[in-house]
């Protein structure tokens, strides 16, 4: 099944507009957990592990974005993700220092992403985190784990709180 998504990724992640918009959604919802109404997905978006990741409604990816939902991404609603940005769920083992890390496995932590949020250009979210309702992630930020709290605005790298929305 996952070999099927992954020819229709590889064809339909270069056609542009409107056309390939319509065909991304319609050809990607069997394979994803679930796709909301009214999901936009740009040209050039990689997604891997689509049968872990959770789209709600009005979810807006722009260009170039990478998603991996081993474990888990959960995307709410009304979510607008910037172009570029990365959202991964996973990360290589390196404990062993006697075996080269590229033997050592993945392992997958789960990604929630609440209602209204806005990630800027070129955003990284890694495993672990929990981004709450009415966000903002700053252009180039990089959130390593945790929560962020409702309304807060992040920027940096690692993301701190520039200050609070409400």
């Amino acid at each position: 099944m996952h070999r099927v998504f992954y020819f229709f990724q590889a064809v339909l992640k270069y056609f542009p507009f409107k056309l390939g918009i319509f065909l991304r959604r319609l050809l990607y919802s069997p394979f994803l957990k679930e796709m909301g109404k009214g999901v936009v997905i740009h040209d050039n978006v990689i997604i891997k592990f689509p049968a872990e990741i959770s789209l709600g409604n009005n979810v807006n990816i722009m260009q170039g974005c990478v998603l991996v939902g081993g474990k888990g991404l959960s995307i709410g609603n009304d979510v607008l993700i910037g172009g570029g940005t990365k959202i991964v769920t996973s990360t290589h083992h390196f404990e062993n220092t006697e075996t080269p890390m590229r033997l050592q496995g993945l392992g997958f932590s789960p990604i929630i992403i609440e209602n209204d949020v806005w990630f800027g250009f070129n955003c990284v979210v890694l495993g672990g985190t929990t981004i709450k309702t009415g966000s903002i992630i700053a252009a180039n930020a990089v959130v390593t784990d945790g929560v962020v709290e409702e309304f807060s605005i992040m920027g940096g790298v690692p993301a701190k709180l520039i200050k609070k929305r409400k």
